[in-house]
């Protein structure tokens, strides 16, 4: 049975190309100015598998595609790898080698990096009431309305609260939505309600709750709803004044 060996060679550095998701990407093979007349190959490592072949050239012989490469992958003369149409299933490290029938002395590789697709949607948070009061131990109900064109199973809806000698706000409570979160926008609008409710409210719960939407990579915060110091007034103990504003965000990726 025939031997064959592989190694790495110290022809060409370790490199990095990305690309949009979409858009066209050209690997060279820099052992080809070389050593023209050797047979070649291009491989492709993802992470946590093992190389795959993408193509082969024996010399005067024209380039083959493996059967997985032949729809979007074109090899030049100088052996040089275009990707057409990139997606994150290119994403990997890919490998140039140059050989004979018992060893194979690969490059050092390329890493493909594959950035998703720019993704452009909107998103208003409001948080209401506008104003109003409650005494110490009473419960109180507050409210975020989200309109989005990204639907309302693929939103992730949290609620922290910033106070007084804090170094980081806290997260208090997070909305549980059915959706694995993908990024699907619409041509429509959709409008959802979340609540978040306080029982025995204190003084201790004093501070500034907003409400913030995760959606497609992005974070879009509500302006919130403040709860001062309890202050007396009129014989009677108020201690929460609300204030609002309509936050909307037009999100990029």
């Amino acid at each position: 049975a025939a031997l064959c060996s592989a190694q790495t060679g110290d022809l060409s550095e370790a490199s990095f190309v990305s690309a949009e998701s979409g858009e066209p990407v050209t690997l060279h093979c820099k052992f080809v100015e070389k050593f023209p007349l050797n047979n070649w190959v291009w491989y492709k490592q993802r992470s946590g598998q093992e190389p795959q072949e993408v193509a082969v050239k024996l010399p005067s012989r024209d380039p083959t595609l493996s059967s997985d490469s032949k729809i979007r992958f074109k090899i030049n003369q100088h052996f040089s790898l275009t990707i057409q149409q990139t997606s994150k299933d290119d994403e990997g490290m890919y490998f140039c080698g140059k050989g004979d029938d018992k060893t194979i002395t690969f490059s050092n590789g390329t890493f493909l990096a594959v950035r998703g697709n720019k993704i452009t949607f909107n998103i208003s948070v409001l948080q209401t009431p506008a104003w109003g009061s409650v005494s110490p131990g009473e419960s109180v109900t507050l409210q975020c309305t989200v309109v989005s064109e990204i639907r309302a199973a693929d939103l992730r809806v949290l609620w922290f609260r910033a106070a007084a000698g804090q170094s980081f706000p806290e997260i208090i409570y997070a909305h549980q939505n059915s959706s694995s979160h993908q990024c699907e926008i619409s041509s429509s609008t959709h409008s959802s309600v979340y609540n978040f409710s306080k029982n025995n409210f204190s003084h201790s719960d004093a501070g500034t709750y907003f409400c913030a939407v995760a959606a497609c990579g992005k974070i879009i915060v509500g302006n919130g709803a403040s709860i001062h110091k309890c202050f007396f007034a009129l014989s009677k103990v108020s201690c929460l004044i609300y204030r609002y504003k309509l936050q909307t965000t037009v999100a990029k990726m």
